[in-house]
């Protein structure tokens, strides 16, 4: 990989024979003008650039925290993507359940089998509450212990390396609207407020505490 290198008009300049990684899923063409644009993004935006050339100055390489910005970036919309098709195959199949539970219920009514109605009525009833809580649970956007609570746990460790210090949330957060902005996407509400990255991460670090080499020297983990 070439190197980073620092002049004073653009302190962000980096040669094509750069590569991103793989794990993002994402072709070179796209990879590239998200690189781009992301360099771009820190030069014109002044908070993010100040926080990102701070972390730098204190030895901290920007290409990894680009890297690891990239790979959350691509691989948290392509979970969010596959939770959507599982809730969407969830719904369909508790959906497609009840009609005949209802059918049934009727069926022994008509036949006088009273005990019998009852108790699908009680399936019927079962089925429609997983179908409401399914709705519920599928819309909600969140990622648990994800890949990418790995990932910003990783630029968390990348920063301490260098300075010593943990990145605060709203620092994250700035990083995380410049990998958005850079893939021309708009950032979830939930990811740009500073809370929910802070208790995300310390819920990621508490219950896996084997892995936390990976916010402490997170390039001896690679």
């Amino acid at each position: 990989m070439s190197l980073l290198v620092d002049d004073k008009d653009n302190p962000f300049i980096l040669s094509s024979a750069t590569n991103l990684d793989d794990f993002s899923s994402t072709t070179k063409v796209q990879r590239d003008k998200w690189w781009e644009a992301f360099w771009q993004y820190l030069d014109q935006n002044p908070e993010a650039g100040k926080i990102v050339r701070c972390w730098q100055s204190a030895g901290c390489d920007p290409r990894k925290l680009a890297v690891t910005i990239h790979r959350y970036v691509s691989y948290s919309d392509r979970l969010l993507e596959e939770r959507k098709e599982r809730g969407k195959r969830v719904v369909r199949i508790l959906r497609a359940a009840v009609r005949p539970l209802r059918d049934l219920e009727t069926l022994y009514r008509a036949s006088n089998q009273t005990a019998a109605a009852n108790r699908i009525v009680k399936e019927a009833n079962l089925v429609e509450e997983l179908l409401w809580q399914s709705k519920i649970a599928f819309s909600t956007k969140r990622l648990g212990t994800s890949r990418s609570w790995t990932d910003l746990a990783m630029i968390e460790g990348f920063v301490f390396e260098a300075t010593k210090l943990r990145p605060t949330a709203r620092e994250i957060v700035c990083l995380i609207k410049a990998g958005r902005c850079a893939a021309g996407q708009k950032a979830e509400f939930w990811e740009t407020d500073s809370a929910n990255i802070r208790k995300g991460l310390n819920n990621f670090k508490k219950n896996n505490p084997l892995y936390s080499s990976l916010w402490n020297n997170p390039s001896k983990s690679q």
